[in-house]
């Protein structure tokens, strides 16, 4: 194996060891971590920023295309923002950005979330299927019925009597929602924290000297851990 990349199997893995410490408590191994994956975050975020400037903005300019150069002048006008008489010019790129995310985020969020789930909702097949498949298909419809009717409030009576059957089926509906999504969530960050521990034990620790390295990270994130003023090394002085 390059050394190459068995440094970087070593960072990986003291680097998963800091950051979940935090888990324990707090210790300038986290915080180091931390901060450098910060740091490593915003630096990688602006070296993709500039690349993506030369690659999708200069590079068409300087092939002839000038409509490019009206991109250019709003970036440039939002630095305006910084100058104490003229700081309003930079509202219009910046009112140009939000209102073409918006409209980017509604057109996708209107077709993905709404129209795609009426479609398939009334896609669904009760009849002709077998006895599980109409079974879970009739309960999806009668939960997706129940909860758009539970939703209508300008009738205040459609919520009484007898019809309040129907709210009862969807708030139980809208609690095995809730708790299968809570449950996911759950359950993809233990995917995740088996994935590091599935990297620590057959990707780091079949290195020569790592199972050696161990319980010698583990000491030191354990006795930072300890207050400072608890431990017995390095005293701390008494400013007192």
């Amino acid at each position: 194996m390059e050394l190459a990349s068995v440094v970087q199997i070593w960072l990986a893995a003291l680097f998963t060891i800091w950051i979940y410490s935090i888990a324990f408590r707090d210790n300038p191994f986290f915080k180091f971590a931390e901060h450098t994956f910060v740091g490593a975050a915003a630096g990688h975020s602006l070296v993709y920023g500039v690349d993506n400037i030369v690659r999708y903005g200069w590079a068409p300019l300087t092939a002839g295309n000038i409509l490019y150069s009206i991109v250019f002048i709003l970036g440039i006008i939002m630095y305006m923002r910084y100058h104490k008489t003229y700081f309003w010019v930079s509202r219009v790129p910046m009112a140009l950005i939000v209102g073409i995310g918006i409209g980017l985020t509604l057109r996708s969020t209107v077709t993905s979330e709404f129209i795609a789930q009426i479609i398939s909702t009334a896609s669904m097949k009760v009849l002709g299927l077998d006895a599980w498949a109409a079974f879970s298909n009739l309960i999806f419809i009668i939960i997706t019925l129940a909860t758009v009717y539970f939703f209508i409030f300008t009738f205040p009576k459609a919520q009484g009597g007898r019809l309040s059957l129907i709210s009862t089926i969807a708030r139980y509906g809208m609690m095995a929602a809730f708790g299968y999504s809570f449950a996911n969530t759950v359950l993809s960050r233990f995917n995740m924290i088996f994935g590091r521990i599935d990297y620590l034990m057959n990707t780091w620790l079949v290195l020569p000297y790592a199972m050696l390295a161990l319980p010698v990270v583990l000491i030191l994130v354990i006795y930072a851990m300890i207050p400072a003023e608890k431990r017995p090394w390095p005293k701390t002085k008494n400013n007192s």
